[in-house]
């Protein structure tokens, strides 16, 4: 029985922890990292996807295995001219740095409500994984690693350092082939499997 979030981790075999972002932010995030959200404000960075924090942090979002689709789709909605990448993130960030569990969206007030504290544990982490009433895993048939709710996510609360982010996964060869050109030697995968649902998006069609 697993006593640290590695560990659980490990039985679980996560693989990635991923964060979708503009293609544009690249150059900056290629240079320092995923930067919390009021060093940005500080910087005079305005280009945010969600304009309201309402979880209350200046953390970092990011997502374990598979982006948050439902929160993205309305993003891309409001900027359909903007291209987007996805990051990798090495999963080690989970117990190397500060982080909070949310099992759900951490906008969510039955979540937010719950102490910064009590969502860097063991247990909190744990609860992304457990069966939520109507909605049991082994019905959503998705692996082992992804967190029950496709909304769930972890916030990075001291951001996520450059050396923590493993590559980016893009929609297309042209835009791979764009990257490639302009960032030599950055990992890239084509998967355009990301940029759309989780394959359990039926069970998530009404609510969160």
């Amino acid at each position: 029985m697993a006593t640290t979030v590695q560990e659980y981790a490990a039985e679980i075999c996560v693989k990635q922890l991923v964060h979708f972002t503009r293609e544009s932010s690249l150059d900056s995030i290629l240079q320092r990292g995923l930067i919390t959200r009021d060093t940005l404000i500080l910087e005079g960075f305005a280009g945010f996807n969600d304009n309201v924090r309402a979880d209350f942090t200046h953390a970092v979002c990011v997502s374990v295995g598979f982006p948050n689709y439902k929160m993205w789709f309305g993003i891309k909605k409001d900027n359909p001219d903007l291209d987007w990448v996805i990051l990798v993130i090495e999963p080690t960030a989970l117990w190397e740095l500060p982080c909070a569990f949310c099992s759900a969206n951490a906008a969510l007030g039955a979540v937010a409500s719950i102490p910064i504290l009590q969502r860097q544990t063991l247990q909190a982490f744990q609860v992304m994984y457990a069966d939520v009433p109507g909605k049991e895993r082994v019905k959503l048939d998705i692996p082992g690693y992804w967190p029950t709710n496709p909304q769930a996510e972890v916030l990075m609360l001291q951001g996520v350092p450059r050396n923590y982010i493993r590559g980016v996964i893009v929609l297309n060869n042209i835009q791979e082939l764009r990257l490639r050109t302009k960032y030599p030697g950055l990992q890239i995968w084509v998967r355009a499997g990301y940029f759309r649902y989780r394959k359990d998006y039926a069970f998530w069609k009404a609510g969160v």
